[in-house]
């Protein structure tokens, strides 16, 4: 086995520091990821235009509420701002642009006429929503189940926590509501979450054509134990 020197080992070390001093761990919050194929399409054409190592693509769960795009690169070879050029030029399968955000979030639109009048004992639901009144208040399992249905079928748009920034929400001409708006309502607002889940709005699917009638009821079960920042 071969043997290096003092002056060898002091050399290598010399010679290996630079590389390692330049090389860096950067988080970009990306917008723009509006289809499944979203993320695949931007970290392997992020790789193929820069010579950048993609670490992880983190879509929900996260600090600000965006998808977090976390990337290794040599900084004596390339900046930061080339990187954010770069990926505000790649293109989704669909055609629209992906680009880094910067600030803090955006504030969800003002809630309705309707929902403030649905809110808590503000008042009776607005006249066009069914006074409907959850049949399953009273199982204590509704909750667990609706947890389940929305980690699957809601949290990509409304966020696991209902913030409203779900990872696929960038691209919505209408960001979904703050769901913990409902935390703690009384039944006065059980019609009202249950004809939204049903007939959908905006970019919102009616998903009564998706789930049943039970699980429709499990989900606005669910909806009203989400807490929001303040009380957590």
């Amino acid at each position: 086995m071969k043997k290096f020197t003092p002056l060898a080992c002091l050399i290598l070390v010399f010679w290996f520091t630079p590389l390692l001093a330049s090389t860096v761990k950067e988080e970009f919050k990306i917008e723009g990821l509006i289809s499944p194929a979203s993320p695949k399409a931007l970290q392997s054409e992020l790789e193929k235009e820069l010579k950048v190592k993609v670490l992880g693509l983190e879509l929900t769960n996260t600090e600000s509420g965006w998808p977090v795009l976390t990337l290794q690169y040599d900084s004596s070879s390339i900046s930061k701002e080339e990187i954010e050029k770069t990926i505000a030029k790649i293109e989704d399968p669909a055609g629209h642009n992906y680009k880094v955000h910067h600030g803090p979030l955006q504030a969800n639109a003002a809630l309705t006429e309707e929902e403030m009048q649905s809110i808590a004992m503000l008042g009776p639901t607005a006249e066009a929503f069914p006074q409907l009144t959850n049949p399953y208040s009273d199982d204590s399992s509704s909750v667990a189940r609706g947890e389940e249905l929305f980690i699957k079928n809601c949290a990509k748009c409304h966020g696991e926590s209902g913030n409203g920034y779900g990872p696929v929400t960038q691209g919505f001409t209408t960001w979904p509501r703050q769901l913990w708006a409902w935390h703690k309502t009384g039944p006065e607002t059980d019609g009202y979450i249950y004809w939204f889940i049903t007939n959908g709005r905006s970019d919102m699917p009616p998903w009564g054509v998706i789930l049943s009638e039970k699980e429709r009821w499990d989900l606005v079960s669910y909806v009203k134990t989400l807490k929001p920042p303040s009380s957590e």
